[in-house]
């Protein structure tokens, strides 16, 4: 039992057991308050019957109201509704009170009441509209917590339903208090009923020298073959608008949770314009031949990743190419691990798309994650030093990775002899940073850089072949 029934549920029963000891407890209370024994027995029975209403008022709300109720309509009930059935128990049995242990006239109580209600209901009319906008909210299935919903012109996911307000969370994370007197009025959409599937749609805008038939099925198949989409029935593609610059064609479809539009969006257009550069179709934007639009093929996405790598900053645009050619593509999902602590991979990683981490032993000897992104690397001991990789790499997101093997590296090396000395200093400016070897102004001490440039280049030397560095002489 809980505690708060088991000590009114000891009041009642002690106060109900005095009640009856009429003559060897009432009596002596009575001669030694010297109130008359009817009247000491109309108190103790008072209290009783007042204990005895607060617990079946406490049983009625707990029990029936936020057990039985919400178990049989598998409905979270308010407790403003659980509080008002048991101010009505309570005033029911204080009436019940008054006119049968104390013998009192209560129809001018029950007058009274009823008139008193009636001014506060006008005076608080509004609280009464939200009160009864709540509770029809709480019992209808117009929504329910946990629905996403448009109430008006606000958008979000049901978080709580009061008495007064209905706060919704927005995609933002923002909480909007809407007053339930408002939503009676307001047109209220429920976006996961019947279900959570959604309807979306795309537009592209296609060249008149391809074909409406190409233009259908490249689309239908690339909406199709998007990545991670679930759809409830197949796509439609239409030709749309003829416009100056080309077809507006409009690719229709249902995805199953309206959720994932945002996903599902994202992986459709990624789709359609790779299949689009596979087709050479291009995109239009003008009237002339010259205003098409073409979209990159992925050697060209390649070349500016090389350009942002801050290994390859100081190479030529000639360096650049060939680096782009020998990079080798490498897909990883969340949790594969790319490279082994201790494993013997002489290569290096450059992040294309997605995120890999590592745990590595900081300044302060505490072991912290260290993140990589888009254009950042790791492995230059592996490659340079010929050294087994430090620590275990794992993608934290789908991930694009390229590799630069110490094949590909020797072959750039004999092409381009140069690359000995940009890559020693490169890897020397990294190096000094991360031991933090720096001047009070903040810049890389000349000396300490010389001293692990000469170090790098006779490293590179050694492990790529001597011959190598001597025919640019």
């Amino acid at each position: 039992m809980k505690k708060g029934y088991r000590l009114l549920a000891v009041l009642t029963i002690a106060l109900g057991f005095l009640s009856l000891m009429r003559d060897s407890f009432i009596g002596p209370i009575a001669l030694v308050t010297g109130f008359p024994d009817e009247m000491v027995w109309q108190w103790v029975v008072g209290a009783f019957s007042a204990s005895l209403t607060f617990l079946a008022a406490r049983i009625f709300n707990q029990e029936f109201i936020h057990g039985y109720i919400e178990r049989a309509w598998n409905v979270k009930v308010p407790n403003l509704i659980g509080d008002i059935c048991s101010g009505i128990v309570i005033f029911i049995g204080g009436c019940l009170i008054l006119s049968l242990v104390f013998k009192q006239n209560i129809s001018a109580l029950i007058v009274t009441g009823a008139g008193s209600a009636a001014i506060l209901g006008f005076a608080l009319k509004d609280f009464a509209v939200a009160l009864a906008t709540g509770i029809m909210l709480n019992f209808e299935d117009t929504f329910k917590v946990g629905d996403k919903v448009k109430i008006g012109e606000y958008v979000g996911r049901v978080h709580q339903i009061t008495w007064r307000n209905t706060v919704l969370l927005t995609d933002s994370l923002e909480a909007i208090y809407i007053p339930n007197v408002k939503i009676s009025d307001a047109v209220v959409i429920n976006l996961d009923l019947p279900n959570a599937n959604t309807k979306q749609s795309l537009t592209f805008n296609i060249d008149y020298d391809v074909s409406v038939e190409s233009a259908e099925r490249i689309l239908y198949a690339a909406t199709l073959g998007a990545i991670g989409v679930k759809f409830v029935s197949p796509p439609y593609v239409y030709a749309r608008e003829l416009t100056d610059s080309g077809v507006k064609y409009e690719i229709q479809y249902v995805i199953t949770d309206y959720r994932d539009r945002k996903p599902a969006e994202h992986a459709i257009i990624k789709s359609v314009l790779e299949c689009m550069r596979v087709a050479n179709i291009t995109v239009s934007s003008g009237v002339d031949v010259e205003d098409r639009i073409k979209i990159a093929n992925r050697s060209l996405d390649l070349y500016h990743l090389v350009l942002q790598v801050r290994l390859f900053h100081q190479c030529s645009k000639e360096v650049w190419v060939s680096i782009s050619n020998e990079l080798v593509p490498r897909r990883f999902k969340p949790g594969d691990i790319i490279v082994h602590a201790g494993q013997r991979n002489d290569a290096i990683f450059i992040i294309a798309e997605g995120m890999a981490s590592r745990m590595m032993v900081n300044a302060n000897d505490s072991l912290v994650k260290q993140r990589f992104i888009a254009t950042e690397f790791f492995g230059r001991q592996a490659l340079f030093a010929l050294m087994p990789h430090i620590a275990t790499v794992t993608a934290e997101a789908d991930a694009l990775i390229y590799e630069l093997t110490k094949e590909s590296l020797q072959k750039l090396l004999r092409l381009h002899p140069e690359l000995i000395e940009i890559f020693a200093s490169t890897l020397a400016e990294l190096n000094l940073e991360e031991e933090c070897v720096v001047s009070v102004d903040g810049a890389l001490k000349p000396g300490e850089i010389s001293h692990v440039k000469n170090i790098y280049i006779g490293q590179l030397e050694a492990n790529y072949d001597r011959e190598t560095h001597a025919s640019s002489i």
